[in-house]
């Protein structure tokens, strides 16, 4: 429908930029650090640091970097109005410690331990290529302000007329918004911006069985605060409105700065945590036989995963959007196996040298969320999700038809009402799991002393599972349906970690 209403010249939502949004900016970073280690006998050893970490501000020589201010009168740019694009931050002392404990006299049992906090190095990305798909500035560098001033104008809902322009540019700077003539977009970065930490926290038990038998067993966790989010600070009031003039008018700063649209920005608002069961058992070399399996039970929440490129549904409440992580995956089991075989006494080139192994993997699906399909809020925002009526997956068998698969019921979710935002979570719901295994055998022959050969056949994916994606369509009679692998490449199905049956030759000469 979407690209039906465009070929007719029907149009939801669009922006253009005008203007030089070239931009050359560095960052300085620096840190101290201090460690040590401490035998404190034979059984227990302490290992303990300090490390301090400086994160410089964005900046550039050119002085064109622009943020939104308002207790400064609207956009301000380095040199005129701020130093920096956001604080210096000096405050990253970052302290660690651990511990290996040896349980009895045999060696065979460890006790391991550790605790650290960990600063983070913000990516520059979300500062200047940030697209949530609200019609703003991709970043710092889309701002009418300063030496190379660019003008960000949105216009939504028309229809295309020939002959009438769409847009009506300036290309001039405009720090208020006041007689700018029409409404701009702008991109910003919060005056109380901090550094990214986490609080990093282990406690592993090592148990050795025999010489050749490895069991682990570990909790690994994580807190971090302070993490990257993006918001639009002027987003308008809920309501439904006739036209862009009266969604205007219901914005925050309109009063103060009329022609000023979306702002979208930066912040350091976001938390999350992490908590895991981690188990390793490893087998070395049991009658020519070697093994790593593993499983992880694990669950990760925050309030926004991705900042780049996305905006939460209510701007003014981070915290309804607390849900589990994008990638959040509850259950993993992996399994490496070897075997070489035996070696023959007789037809000794042909028969020895063979080992064969296999990759084993798999996981419980990853969570996704519902969208409307309507703009219910009238905020423009188009992160509205749906509402849940229904148990979304009675009656839904997920087997596969000429579309693909429905993998959530379609009734279960309805449009929320004119002036409301959705009430269902989050990545609320689960997408498929994942499964694959892989088989290889390979030939090892020794030509000369210098000299030797190895054949490959390596089969990928043995038995052609269909490792399908999350939904990703939330409109119309699509609704939960999903056609596409997990992990494609670039947009091509069955590439990727969803890759379908296929079988790999190799040869090598070895000298």
């Amino acid at each position: 429908m979407a690209l039906a209403d465009f070929l007719a010249g029907d149009v939801f939502r669009s922006s253009i930029a005008v203007g030089d949004p070239t931009r050359l900016v560095h960052v300085k970073t620096f840190a101290l650090f201090a460690q040590d280690a401490w035998q404190f006998n034979q059984k227990l050893s302490l290992n303990y640091g300090l490390r301090w970490d400086y994160e410089g501000p964005m900046g550039n020589d050119k002085k064109d970097l622009s943020v939104f201010v308002p207790s400064k009168g609207g956009i301000v740019f380095q040199g005129a109005g701020i130093d920096t694009v956001y604080p210096k931050d000096y405050r990253n002392f970052s302290p660690r410690v651990g511990f290996a404990y040896k349980v009895g006299n045999k060696g065979d049992l460890v006790v391991r331990g550790g605790f650290g906090v960990f600063f983070d190095t913000p990516n520059l990305n979300p500062f200047l290529d940030n697209r949530p798909g609200n019609g703003a500035p991709n970043g710092l560098e889309g701002n009418p302000a300063g030496p190379t001033p660019v003008q960000t104008l949105p216009r939504n809902g028309f229809t295309i007329q020939s002959g009438v322009p769409i847009f009506n540019p300036t290309g001039t700077s405009c720090v208020t918004g006041n007689g700018c003539g029409q409404v701009f977009n702008v991109f910003s970065v919060n005056q109380n911006f901090r550094t990214p930490y986490s609080y990093n926290y282990n406690l592993n038990i090592e148990k050795i069985f025999g010489g050749s038998l490895l069991l682990q067993l570990g909790y690994v966790g994580s807190a971090s605060h302070r993490l990257l989010t993006t918001a639009d600070i002027n987003q308008p009031a809920l309501g439904i409105y006739a036209d862009d003039a009266a969604q205007q008018a219901a914005r925050p700063f309109f009063a103060q700065f009329p022609n000023f649209g979306v702002i979208n920005e930066i912040e350091t608002n976001g938390n999350s945590n992490y908590n895991s069961l981690q188990t390793v058992l490893k087998v070395r070399d049991w009658h020519r036989f070697s093994s790593q399996l593993t499983y992880t039970w694990a669950h990760g929440l925050d309030n926004m995963t991705a900042y780049r490129g996305t905006l939460p549904q209510d701007s003014f409440n981070l915290k309804a959007d607390y849900g589990s992580m994008d990638f959040d995956t509850r259950h993993k089991f992996k399994a490496a196996l070897n075997y070489d075989l035996p070696n023959a006494s007789r037809y000794k080139t042909l028969l020895n040298g063979w080992a064969l192994s296999s990759l084993l993997s798999f996981s419980t699906g990853q969570p996704f969320t519902v969208f409307s399909s309507a703009d219910s809020t009238g905020t423009g925002e188009g992160t509205q999700r749906a509402n849940q009526i229904g148990n979304p997956f009675a009656g839904v068998s997920h087997s596969f038809n000429k579309n693909g698969v429905t993998w959530i019921n379609p009734a279960a979710f309805v449009d929320p009402a004119p002036g409301t935002f959705g009430t269902s979570p989050r990545n609320g719901y689960y997408g498929p799991g994942y499964g694959a295994v892989d088989f290889s055998v390979v030939k090892n022959t020794k030509i000369t002393e210098r000299i030797s050969t190895q054949l490959r056949i390596e089969m990928f994916n043995l038995f052609n599972r269909t490792n399908l994606a999350p939904p990703s369509n939330f409109n119309g009679s699509d609704l939960g349906l999903t056609a596409d692998t997990v992990g494609d490449w670039n947009g091509a199905p069955g590439l990727g970690p969803g890759e379908a049956f296929n079988l790999q030759l190799g040869l090598k000469i070895i000298f």
